[in-house]
């Protein structure tokens, strides 16, 4: 008859007791891996169009406020400013991740207003970069004042044409705020002057540069006595500057309006371009999330910061600290 052996239940309960702790020190590691804060940063386009320069700006300045700060940061948003629905989507997503704070360049000032408020009643911090929603409560907005800097140009735009002519405004997504804003306060600013023509019509690009070429074309065919052509942001402006160039038109019209790229550089260079409004998109991307952080924490209240613009044409675009705005990718120090 075989001898039968039995476990001390000593042994079995000490077994089950190290199985618990093991399973405990690796719930603990997992978590202190996730204990960062997390914040999604939520743009209007983070494909390689044409505003490429411009967003990969903004996420640069959020990548290096994450370092600092010691936490996780998701940029996203989707493929194309006009794609409203699918920014609504991925807020929505994030949402759901739960992270510390959200902050949203808004590709519509109204439609993302809903999905916002969200954010919030989810009790995520809000922070709204480069463009402004409709929102009935308290939160920090870190961006231009557009208004501002369009007056600003416009003023510029009427010394240059000594303060006669007439002039056209091309715009790029209706309904954004940026888009409103920068075209109120251009208005607001040529007429005041009683001897230029500010045409009543404004023209829209849709985010696109061959869009914007074309109602260019539009433009100088349905009013051959343009004088000067304002182009609201970057891919208006290089429509603009393109069609200008082809049409060598350049002695006739002059170009201005907001945003760089190297294509628009070259253009102020060669004269297509008269002057163009720089903004000063990492530092949104960088004091939105420290904002965001900043309120999370407790620290101060939402309130509004103006990051800045420059207005920059042949006379200072060499200057240091405005080669510095325009290729931000070829300096090592922000």
């Amino acid at each position: 008859m075989m001898k039968k052996y039995t476990i001390p239940i000593s042994i079995i309960t000490l077994f089950f007791m190290l199985i618990v702790i093991g399973l405990f020190l690796a719930t603990s590691v997992r978590q202190n891996n996730n204990d960062k804060p997390v914040v999604y940063v939520i743009v209007k386009s983070i494909n390689t169009g044409p505003t490429f320069e411009f967003w990969e700006t903004v996420r640069k300045g959020a990548e290096i406020a994450a370092m600092e700060l010691n936490l996780e940061m998701i940029f996203d948003g989707p493929d194309n400013e006009i794609e409203v629905d699918k920014q609504i989507q991925i807020v929505k997503d994030a949402i759901k991740k739960k992270p510390t704070a959200i902050v949203i360049a808004a590709t519509d000032y109204k439609k993302l207003s809903t999905v916002a408020k969200e954010v919030v009643d989810n009790g995520i911090t809000l922070v709204t970069i480069d463009s402004a929603l409709e929102l009935d409560f308290e939160h920090s907005f870190i961006g231009t004042d557009n208004v501002m800097a369009a007056k600003s140009i416009a003023n510029e735009l009427a010394s240059l044409l000594q303060e006669k002519g007439q002039v056209a405004v091309l715009s790029y997504v209706q309904g954004t705020s940026t888009a409103f804003q920068r075209e109120a306060g251009f208005r607001d600013s040529i007429s005041k002057y009683k001897d230029i023509d500010l045409i009543d019509k404004t023209w829209y690009c849709n985010g696109s540069i061959d869009v914007a070429y074309e109602k260019t074309l539009e433009i100088l065919q349905e009013y051959p006595n343009v004088t000067a052509i304002f182009g609201a942001n970057e891919t208006s402006l290089i429509g603009i500057a393109r069609a200008i160039d082809e049409l060598d038109a350049k002695r006739k019209i002059h170009v201005v309006g907001f945003d760089s790229n190297e294509e628009i550089v070259s253009k102020l260079e060669l004269g297509v371009i008269d002057m163009i409004i720089v903004q000063k998109p990492f530092n949104m991307g960088y004091q939105g999330v420290k904002e965001a952080i900043d309120i999370n924490n407790g620290e101060k209240a939402p309130h509004t910061v103006d990051t800045g613009a420059v207005i920059i044409n042949k006379d200072n675009l060499y200057t240091p600290e405005n080669q510095k705005l325009l290729f931000p990718f070829e300096n090592k120090e922000y």
